[in-house]
């Protein structure tokens, strides 16, 4: 490890969509099962509501809830340009961040792909840039704010690898960059985010073949990330057979999903009921929705608007109205919004497709897990054992106090 290092360095892997239930299939794979057997595995674990990508990897990367950091939600909702807007800038962020605190402490950071990290001080960074955006825009966006010359030898080198730049072939990027990264001791702590499982299940249902192998995959690339694992062990006197005791290392999921087959538009139908979106609108979020009604709303919509509720709330697919604390919890109460709504699973709301999350956390089979690894983590003892239960954000409270402990000698690392 590096010798003004106090602390080891801190990997975080986000394998995003990933179930509980998928932990059975990855239990049977190589290398999260070696992984497994050198860590403590926590199954059964809620998420946070809102169950979308932003929302809980900001909340990881924050250890607080939405209404603290002040992401609500992947996107933001326009009315009046009937457009959603992707909130992926870190100023958005209310409060300070893991790679704030990295930074603080003189850790070398890098980010691949983790929602939220454009605008962030880290060196080797692959920032997420989101959005509805032309793909020129986009790239520019990216240029700017990811680490693009540092990393550029990496895109000619694993350039056949990836095949395309499709979810598949960045998660290959992410996890060759990242081996060669941690085997030559580049960064004290990366946040790297693997997300073909997600799309997979967006596209083709959770039960699909093709998740399936994205599965497999998935295990494949730990398998590439732990090679550099195993040269930085070796390189520090260490033995992988026996352990890994020169990292210390978090790996986990967001959120889960639900097989969809119908989806319920609401602004739609506020608009058949003659309610426009000057009186009020719907922020969807695929498991769940949010209603914001204007200040100004006359009194004839505002009945209008009443009588909808009454017939929207007991129509096929309408679970139930959102509780205050899930209204709180959310931020979706800071950002406007009265009251909300989530669906039965196999309902959505908002855009079609065969897999969705964003659900309240109260559905059953929609856990996912997390998994710690290394001696700021856990006892020898707990090494390849298993406990049930929590919360996600406990990943987040974790590193933060991973990083408080780790650091540099007067920011040497920056």
């Amino acid at each position: 490890m590096r010798k003004n290092l106090t602390g080891r360095p801190i990997i975080m892997i986000s394998l995003d969509a990933i179930s509980d239930t998928d932990v059975n299939y990855l239990l049977t794979l190589p290398n999260f099962r070696k992984l497994a057997s050198y860590g403590l595995l926590h199954r059964g674990v809620e998420s946070l509501f809102i169950s979308n990508t932003y929302p809980v990897h900001t909340s990881i990367s924050t250890g607080v809830l939405p209404s603290e950091h002040g992401l609500f939600d992947n996107v933001i909702f326009d009315p009046v340009k009937n457009s959603e807007k992707w909130r992926a800038h870190k100023k958005l962020i209310k409060v300070k961040t893991l790679p704030e605190r990295a930074y603080e402490k003189g850790l070398v950071s890098c980010a691949m792909m983790y929602p939220c990290t454009p605008g962030e001080k880290i060196r080797y960074h692959l920032a997420e840039v989101p959005g509805t955006e032309s793909m020129f825009f986009r790239g520019i966006k990216f240029v700017h704010y990811s680490s693009t010359f540092r990393l550029c030898p990496k895109f000619f080198r694993y350039m056949k690898k990836c095949k395309s730049f499709n979810y598949f072939g960045i998660d290959t990027f992410i996890a060759f960059t990242a081996r060669d990264l941690i085997a030559k001791e580049k960064a004290d702590f990366y946040m790297l985010h693997l997300q073909d499982t997600d799309h997979q299940k967006h596209h083709s249902g959770i039960d699909s073949e093709d998740v399936k192998k994205s599965i497999e995959y998935d295990d494949k690339l730990l398998g590439i990330i732990l090679e550099g694992i195993f040269e930085a062990e070796r390189n520090a006197g260490g033995d992988p057979e026996k352990g890994i005791s020169h990292f210390d290392i978090l790996l986990f999921s967001d959120h889960a999903c639900f097989n969809i087959h119908t989806n319920i538009l609401p602004n739609d139908l506020l608009k058949k009921a003659d309610i426009g979106p000057e009186a009020a609108w719907f922020q969807t979020v695929n498991g769940a929705c949010f209603l914001h009604i204007s200040p100004t709303i006359s009194i004839e919509d505002e009945a209008k608007l009443d009588t909808f509720l009454e017939k929207f709330s007991k129509m096929e697919g309408v679970k139930r109205r959102l509780t205050e604390e899930e209204m709180h919890d959310s931020g979706a109460i800071d950002a406007g919004f009265t009251l909300g709504f989530t669906p039965v699973p196999g309902f959505t709301f908002g855009a079609m497709k065969k897999g969705q999350h964003g659900f309240t956390l109260d559905n059953e089979n929609y856990t996912i897990f997390y998994l710690e690894i290394g001696p700021g983590l856990i006892e020898p003892d707990q090494a390849g054992k298993e406990t049930s239960g929590g919360s996600i954000l406990e990943v987040g409270k974790k590193a933060i106090g991973l990083v408080e402990h780790t650091g540099t000698p007067q920011g040497s690392a920056r």
